[in-house]
Parts: C-alpha cells; sequence; structure tokens
C-alpha cells in the first residue's frame, strides 16, 4: 500500500496504530489522546480483533474523519492483530499504542520535528511513564543524563536502553513503516519481546532522534497476555531478541569496539531481566527448588549478568533477611564499573 500524505504539505504523515482486544472501557481513552495530537498529519487506525464486549459501539461514537477502523471476523491474536495495523497503515512513520496505553498531545510533534532535520530516519525514540493498573500509581521514566533531545547515533540510544539509563516502551517508539514491513513486521515467535525485538535493531541502521522526556504512559497489569506467559516462555523470548540484537550489530556496526560492546551489554541487559524473572517466579509462590531448576536450565542465558544484578536476586530469593541486608550493603559498595 503505498504512503498518503494529505496534498497541502510534504511533511511526514504519521499511522497511530491502535490494536485492541475487548477492552472497551479502556479504549476511548486511548483513541482520545491519539485524536488530540498537535501535530496535524496523522491517522489513527484501530484493529479491533473480534471484541465480544462493547468496542465496537464505542469505536460508532467516533466522527473524527482521521479515524479509520478494521474489524477482524475472528480473533486472530494479539502479535497478528499488530501486523495487521502495519499492513493497513498509510503513515510513512507508524507508533503503536496498545488501548491501555496513552500518548500526550506533543509527540508526533516533537518526533517529526527531528525527522524534519533529518529526513528517512529510521526512527525516534521518546520516553515512556509506567504507570501500574493495580497499583493506580504512574511513575516517571529514567531520562538520559549523557544524551540530549535531537539525532543521536542510534547505538548510543540504544545502549542507554540496555544500561537502564532510559524508559522506552512501544507506545513513545515512531518507526519510518517501509523499514519496518521489510524487517518483516512484529516477530510472532518472541511474545514477551516482540516490541523490543520491532524496534530496537532499527536503532543500530545509523542516526536516529531521541526525545528524552516522557510523551507516552505504558500500563501494566497483572493480567495482561504478557503477564500470562510462562516463566520458561519470559526467558526464552528474552535471550532470543538480545541474539537479535547481538546479530544486528554484527552485520550493521562497522566499529568493532563499539559493536562488542552492544552486544556485551544486550546480553547483560537480557541475563538482568531473567534474573528479575526468576525473581518474580519464586515470589509468586514457586518453590526453592522449582526456581533453582530454572536457573540452571537457562544458566547460559544468565551468565551474562552483572555482580550487581546476581547479588541483588541472591539477596531476595536465596537469603534470610538479616543476610539478604548484608548482601544489599555488599551490593552498593560494589564500584559501578563492575555492574
Amino acid at each position: 500500500m503505498s504512503t498518503a500524505f494529505p496534498a497541502e504539505t510534504a511533511r511526514p504523515y504519521v499511522t497511530i496504530a491502535i490494536p485492541t482486544y475487548n477492552r472497551a472501557t479502556l479504549l476511548k481513552g486511548c483513541i482520545a489522546s491519539a485524536l488530540a495530537q498537535t501535530y496535524p498529519h496523522f491517522e489513527v487506525l484501530v484493529s479491533n480483533n473480534a471484541s465480544p464486549d462493547d468496542t465496537a459501539r464505542i469505536l460508532g461514537q467516533f466522527s473524527d474523519a482521521r479515524l479509520r477502523v478494521i474489524t477482524q471476523e475472528t480473533n486472530i491474536g494479539l502479535l497478528p492483530n499488530w501486523n495487521a495495523c502495519l499492513a493497513n497503515a498509510r503513515g510513512d512513520y507508524i507508533i503503536f499504542v496498545s488501548d491501555d496505553d496513552r500518548i500526550m498531545p506533543a509527540l508526533l510533534e516533537r518526533c517529526v520535528a527531528l525527522i524534519d532535520q533529518h529526513p528517512q530516519l529510521p526512527i525516534v525514540i521518546t520516553l515512556s511513564n509506567l504507570h501500574a493498573a493495580s497499583l493506580g500509581q504512574t511513575r516517571s521514566p529514567r531520562a538520559s543524563r549523557t544524551l540530549d533531545t535531537g539525532i543521536r547515533d542510534g547505538s548510543a540510544i540504544l545502549n542507554e536502553f540496555l544500561t537502564d539509563q532510559i524508559t522506552v516502551n512501544m507506545c513513545g517508539v515512531v518507526m519510518r513503516t517501509a523499514f519496518l514491513r521489510e524487517r518483516g513486521g512484529i516477530p510472532l515467535d518472541l511474545p514477551h519481546t516482540a516490541d523490543v525485538a520491532a524496534w530496537a535493531p532499527l536503532l543500530l541502521l545509523g542516526k536516529a532522534g531521541l526525545v528524552n522526556e516522557a510523551c507516552a504512559t505504558y500500563t501494566y497489569h497483572d493480567d495482561s497476555e504478557t503477564a500470562r506467559l510462562g516463566v520458561e516462555r519470559l526467558l526464552h523470548d528474552g535471550r532470543k531478541v538480545a541474539d537479535l540484537i547481538a546479530h544486528t550489530a554484527e552485520t550493521h556496526v562497522h566499529d568493532a569496539q563499539l559493536r562488542e560492546t552492544i552486544q556485551l551489554q544486550a546480553w547483560r541487559c537480557f541475563a538482568r531481566r531473567g534474573l528479575i524473572t526468576l525473581t518474580d517466579f519464586r515470589k509468586s509462590g514457586a518453590s526453592m527448588l522449582d526456581m533453582l531448576s530454572m536457573a540452571w536450565h537457562f544458566r547460559r542465558d544468565l551468565q551474562g549478568a552483572s555482580v550487581q544484578a546476581i547479588l541483588r536476586f541472591a539477596a531476595i530469593t536465596l537469603c534470610p533477611p538479616s543476610l539478604a541486608a548484608r548482601l544489599r550493603r555488599l551490593r552498593r559498595s560494589i564500584p559501578e564499573q563492575l555492574a
């Protein structure tokens, strides 16, 4: 499908894609936040994944010409519904906003201002707040202390993400539609990390944009589809996306030292996240034996974790409270470069 541009402008046309299923009460606010953009050249594309609730009625309440709706006859699954949005997008750029997430009015304006400086930019990263639905609490994102808003080396932005220096989620990432399609869209075999697998490799294609402030709010639930995935699936997907980033760096990053840094940080990042997954597994009621068995099974995937991450994991899952306190003090005393 060819990209559609309003006749009066040569500026990028952007698709705000909202894949939705059975969340009528949340969808209305999501669409409202998308339609409130201060940048004028965009469409909002909703793919209703055969929702049995009031989704169709909610969609019928909008008469805005910028809103398009496609309806799946049967439930095709979460990630195929994302790809249905990608296939039907008319925008030169696309951003995926889940029905429970929200974007701020200036998000597209901030991103397109960077694209205007560097046409054909593969990707623009903005930061996102984190909203815990079960607690009703929202916290601000980590913002980079070393990179300001602007056009940056994509690998530098990726390194900030991999080392937990910035908070990035799919609802704050604007991607060039053609590039995402060329890479096969949203990968179906990584249900837990498909979002990162879609956008992170684009940062290794050269220059990228960074808006170093919150432009979206990502909501996480205890009952989301990804939250219901088994611990083995979570650990498997983490390693696979780390390997994907490492492979992309091998192909596109020509500086050997930078390439090795990106690869190391990718494996270290998802090893650290793997330990967090095991910690949550233990907290959810898994026995010590089950948790250690899982750790042993995925030992190759976890071996890249830093000393700090390992000590944190041990303090939470293996130790009595008094020893855990001592380990936390020890962790804080370790020089940052060892982490």
